[in-house]
């Protein structure tokens, strides 16, 4: 496959960056003009440099000019689209500018390059599973209505996934939504590109007021190492083209699903892998959906909160609530096993917990069939 990418440096574009080539899978980055200050492109992803296309998800055709569209259309397989504003405590315009409209101008892409060369050219949204809003429960696959609990950052996802659900007619490219789980750093190395608010959360460990976090009793943590995301939806975005043409937009969890370990048991494996990693421990409080929905929304009202303090608090609500993203239409589209990560695995990712060290034979032969 050939993909036109977008938010190829964020934290799922950047790991997609990396599998691409092992998965026989060709990238075409769509990148802002450089601005002052920033590392270039070319010294950031110098593999991708060559193939990259200027432009802006902002702008109507992202900003593509006819010679990129003409070269674009004759051989690009599906328009993917990794770029959002992600900051929960972001403002509502700028929200809405990214993630809505830069949604809708993708689509217009995937028309305009199916369009020039006759060939089927899908496009692919990512979006959130926290679009969900406060809803409990095992969560389908489908679309979703109206929620009073969501944040100006889910509501931006949710309009985004109504435009394109409305733009979408008979013959028009097929449409894969996918809505992606908070992710950690690679599975084999920890690396991440950026430290989102359940990291934040971790980091304020010690400052979490009263050494109390408020859950519900099945409160669960879905989220997945970066690379496992990008390889499970890369695999999907093949199976979008493989069991095609799709009548409507596909919806599916890019998540843990049901393999998403509780809170406690992600705490509790934390502490059983580096007991001395905590300072105090926290003790989890029973809370029920309207008050950590509550606490996580209005908190700001009451205390003068740091922009990383109110992204700390909102993700209260993604640790806190007991629900289980469905896979099933997932399931359809990958061909392999779906993402399992274990829970030491996302307790060490999350944490910046160190390997365990295997204990060394003492000098003396006699002691050291004791630690066969």
């Amino acid at each position: 496959m050939k993909l036109l990418l977008t938010g190829v440096t964020g934290q799922l574009g950047t790991a997609v960056a990396e599998i691409a080539p092992e998965r026989g899978v060709t990238l075409v980055p769509l990148v802002r003009p450089a601005r002052p200050g920033q590392v270039p492109f070319e010294r950031a992803f110098p593999s991708l440099a060559a193939a990259k296309v200027t432009g802006d998800v902002r702008e109507p055709l992202w900003g593509l000019g006819e010679t990129d569209l003409n070269a674009l259309a004759d051989d690009v397989d599906a328009v993917v689209n990794l770029a959002g504003d992600t900051n929960w405590a972001g403002s509502g315009r700028d929200l809405y500018a990214v993630n809505v409209l830069g949604a809708r101008n993708g689509y217009d892409v995937a028309r305009e390059l199916q369009r020039r060369s006759g060939r089927r050219v899908a496009y692919v949204q990512a979006s959130s599973i926290y679009v969900v809003g406060g809803t409990l429960g095992r969560i389908a696959e489908t679309p979703l209505t109206l929620d009073r609990h969501r944040t100006a950052y889910e509501h931006s996802k949710w309009l985004a996934e109504r435009e394109l659900e409305r733009q979408h007619g008979p013959g028009d490219p097929d449409i894969l939504i996918s809505r992606v789980a908070a992710l950690l750093g690679d599975s084999r190395t920890g690396a991440t590109r950026k430290r989102n608010s359940l990291y934040l959360l971790a980091e304020r460990w010690d400052d979490l007021p009263g050494r109390v976090l408020p859950a519900m009793r099945g409160a669960k943590v879905d989220v997945l190492p970066r690379d496992l995301a990008a390889g499970t939806l890369l695999d999907a975005v093949a199976g979008l083209h493989r069991t095609g043409p799709h009548p409507e937009p596909v919806i599916t969890h890019l998540s843990a699903g049901e393999r998403a370990p509780t809170l406690r048991a992600l705490l509790e494996t934390a502490r059983a892998l580096s007991p001395l990693a905590f300072g105090k421990w926290v003790r989890l409080v029973p809370a029920s959906a309207e008050q950590v929905l509550w606490m996580s929304a209005n908190a700001e009202r009451f205390l003068p909160l740091s922009p990383a303090w109110r992204n700390s608090l909102i993700g209260l609500r993604y640790i806190g609530l007991d629900r289980v993203m469905e896979r099933g239409r997932l399931a359809q589209l990958v061909d392999g096993q779906l993402p399992e990560p274990s829970t030491e695995l996302l307790a060490r990712l999350l944490f910046d917990l160190p390997e365990p060290q295997r204990p060394l034979a003492p000098a003396d032969r006699g002691l050291s069939r004791f630690l066969a």
